[in-house]
């Protein structure tokens, strides 16, 4: 995938128009039928808003699975995908996250998806098959505000750190231990992805903003610090998500749809519809080389 230059999604079409979500992320795209084929034009447009914006919602979008995948390649190469979550047989790209009153799991922790992985992925599209008929929001947060929102000294420090990630710290061992008690699919797991060290700053390969590249779910510590004081540090860089000038919250509605760059964002799936019943289909996007 090549991002196209200077193109303005809406000087190319009068009917489509990008809405601002907030200040500082997130735009609406109102205009565009993704269930049709785009032309270049705007699919250039569409992966420099994503780069600009950092989450795009678009609404009143009823794609079939398909439909999503083949979407979802505008921005990236589409693979199936290499997490724990269950697929749709059909369309093996594409991952089910639900939350049923029997099986409650919405991801409410901040984070970015993957990156316990040494190339994580760039971005995913989250499209809503049921929707609770109150609550089950997601929360994006800029990384890329939180960043530079920083004293400039201690941006310099932070650039001279690095941070270990790995899917052991959040809640993926003891759901592989249920699914297998003989801890067989738990070893698999461990051999297959170990810990990966990830800069503490990155920069985006399209904006050529620097991004703060850690999170509370997959980050264990910082390196070269004592234990205390990496824990003291993250947990200082973790209390920066939280703030709400660098959030987009999202209320989903029936066949709505989501995309957010995996780099520059982290997101929090809201778990205050128990017993309500939520189910999105979940398509990751990925490059050769993620920060270039």
């Amino acid at each position: 995938m090549t991002l196209c230059k200077d193109v303005d999604l809406s000087h190319l079409d009068p009917c489509v128009e990008v809405e601002p979500y907030t200040p500082y992320i997130g735009a609406v795209i109102h205009g565009l039928d993704l269930s049709k084929p785009l032309s270049m034009e705007v699919q250039c447009a569409l992966q420099q808003t994503l780069a600009k914006y950092e989450v795009i919602f678009f609404r009143d979008q009823p794609l079939t699975p398909a439909q999503q995948v083949a979407f979802t390649r505008i921005f990236g190469q589409v693979n199936e995908v290499k997490a724990f979550f269950p697929r749709v047989q059909s369309q093996p790209e594409i991952e089910v996250v639900e939350s049923t009153p029997e099986r409650p799991g919405a991801s409410n922790n901040w984070h970015a998806d993957i990156t316990w992985q040494a190339n994580p992925p760039i971005g995913t599209s989250l499209s809503a098959q049921v929707i609770p008929a109150r609550g089950g929001d997601t929360v994006w947060a800029s990384m890329t505000r939180a960043y530079e929102a920083l004293p400039t000294e201690f941006k310099a420090y932070l650039e001279t750190l690095s941070a270990t990630h790995t899917w052991e710290l959040s809640g993926w061992t003891e759901y592989l231990l249920r699914q297998d008690a003989s801890g067989d699919q738990l070893q698999a797991a461990r051999a297959k992805y170990p810990p990966v060290t990830h800069p503490v700053v990155r920069v985006h390969p399209v904006t050529g903003k620097k991004i703060l590249y850690v999170n509370p779910t997959f980050t264990t510590h910082i390196h070269g610090l004592p234990r205390m004081q990496s824990d003291a540090l993250l947990t200082q860089l973790f209390a920066l998500i939280t703030a709400p000038e660098i959030q987009a919250r999202f209320r989903w509605q029936a066949h709505s749809l989501a995309v957010w760059d995996n780099r520059s964002t982290q997101h929090y799936a809201v778990a205050d519809f128990y017993p309500q019943h939520r189910k999105l289909h979940r398509v990751t996007f990925t490059a050769d080389r993620a920060f270039g």
